[in-house]
């Protein structure tokens, strides 16, 4: 009589448990990558997002709206915020007079929610009591007081959020990454 037999033999467990741990080995790699640029769109998407929300709300308050940077850089650790009227310090409480708030509500975004990524602005340093680079924007047409950008990095990519005199705003590549227009 003929024995019949169900499921795998150990042979057959262990050549395909060896397949698929060559196949991970070879994906890791890329995923890798796919997870870090994610993360460096991520932050320029949110800087150029808040950029556009600045103009906007100068445009809508009648009144400047300023985005202050906490350095130049570049650095990983760094930060911005909004606010109405006049430059803002993002690395303080809402509880101080420089704080970065619109409508009472803290307007800050920092590299924590962007590990590794960091970033350089060229947007020149505001005038005191906050003597910190700012993007401005006044409300009649939205214009930019200064053109400027904000270079973001990670590994051997990068992303430049550019503000020209007019106001607008663009995410652009200089390093050849897939989505975006070369600066």
């Amino acid at each position: 009589m003929g024995r019949k037999s169900h499921g795998f033999t150990l042979i057959e467990a262990l050549v395909t448990v060896a397949i698929i741990g060559i196949l991970a080995g070879l994906a890791a790699p890329a995923f890798i990558k796919m997870l870090e640029r994610n993360r460096l769109k991520g932050a320029a998407e949110a800087v150029f997002n808040d950029l556009q929300l600045a103009r906007t709300e100068a445009i809508k308050r009648n009144q400047d709206v300023t985005v202050t940077f906490s350095a130049a850089g570049p650095t990983t650790n760094w930060s911005y915020g909004s606010r109405v009227g006049s430059a803002c310090d993002p690395t303080v409480p809402v509880s101080d007079a420089n704080a970065c708030q619109v409508d009472g509500v803290r307007k800050v975004t920092s590299s924590a929610d962007y590990p590794g990524v960091s970033l350089q602005v060229t947007f020149p340093a505001a005038a005191a009591p906050v003597t910190l680079p700012r993007a401005e924007f006044e409300p009649r047409q939205g214009l930019a007081d200064v053109a400027g950008s904000g270079i973001l990095a990670l590994k051997a990519d990068e992303l430049r959020v550019v503000v020209n005199l007019l106001g607008r705003v663009r995410i652009c590549t200089t390093t050849g990454m897939p989505g975006y227009q070369p600066c």
